[in-house]
Formats: structure tokens, sequence, C-alpha cells
């Protein structure tokens, strides 16, 4: 075994956790209840809870599942075979790989060019004077977030996936 594989697989299996398991309750819990209030409350709960606070811990979560993907990557094509696992990566391995990167990539984009956009405006809003379109604005954000959710959870499949694919079969 290789102690410096055995941490990245662990981070990278750690932060993807933290993305997915973040969204997943966005999902079922805030996204939902927001649903309920008055439209004031839904945008004063949308900014304090999914405006900037939460991506203190998403954003470098998701780049460091990212990296740790492609480091292990760069750590089975650079170290001696005798160093690795009982066995190299595998396609199912290399497969779980890049199902993370896909899901990573997916989880970047929807948040930075919609998600990301739609909180930066709505924080703007004055709460005397929230547009008229708004549960528009809100169901957008909501069905990306969903969108955005099901890539994180692509990410920490795919993690799992390259990691158990090195299992002694």
């Amino acid at each position: 075994m290789n102690i410096l594989l055995d941490v990245v697989h662990f981070v990278n299996i750690f932060a993807a956790a933290l993305v997915a398991g973040g969204q997943v309750c966005v999902l079922l819990v805030i996204v939902p209840t927001k649903r309920e209030f008055a439209t004031r409350t839904s945008v004063e709960v949308h900014n304090a809870m999914l405006g900037h606070q939460i991506d203190y811990y998403m954003k470098p979560s998701g780049i460091v599942a990212g990296l740790c993907s492609i480091l292990i990557l760069v750590l089975y094509l650079a170290l001696p075979p005798e160093t690795l696992y009982p066995q190299k990566l595998n396609a199912v391995g290399i497969a779980g790989i890049v199902l993370e990167l896909v899901g990573t990539a997916g989880v970047i984009v929807t948040s930075r060019f919609f998600n990301v956009r739609t909180n930066a405006m709505m924080a703007t809003w004055s709460l005397d004077a929230i547009p008229e379109h708004y549960p528009e604005v809100r169901a957008g954000w909501d069905k990306v977030h969903t969108i955005r959710t099901t890539f994180g959870c692509l990410t920490l499949a795919g993690a799992t996936i390259a990691l158990l694919s090195l299992l002694p079969h």
C-alpha cells in the first residue's frame, strides 16, 4: 500500500462527500422550506443561507475533490507499479475518475454560470422592492441546483468507484 495514495483517496472521497452532502441537504431541506415562506422571507432565507456563507466550505471542497482526482491519475502514471496497490488503476477505476471529473465540471459550470450569478443579483435587491419575477428566479435557481446536486453526487460516486476498483477481488 502507498500511504500517499491512501491519503489522497481519503481526502478525495471526504471532499466529494462534503459537496454532495451539502447539495443534497439544500435540495431536500432548504429549497422546499423557502418555497413555503412569504416572498420577503424566502428572499431573506435564500440570501442568508445560499448566498456566500455556504461557499466557505463548498467551493474549497469541490476544488479539493477535483484536484485529488487529477492527482490520483498522475500518481498512478508516475509511481512505479511495485509501490501501488495490489493492482494498478484499471478501466473501472479510470471510468470512476472520469465520472468524478465530469461531475466536478458540472458543479463548476452550473454554480459559476447560473446559481452564483443569481445569488449575486438577489443580494442587491431591496427587501422592500423585490421584483415581481422572483418566483421565476427562485424556480430557475432551484432547477439548476437540482442539476448541480446530480453532478455533485456523480462526483462522489466516481471517487468511490475509483477507490473500490482497487480493492482485491
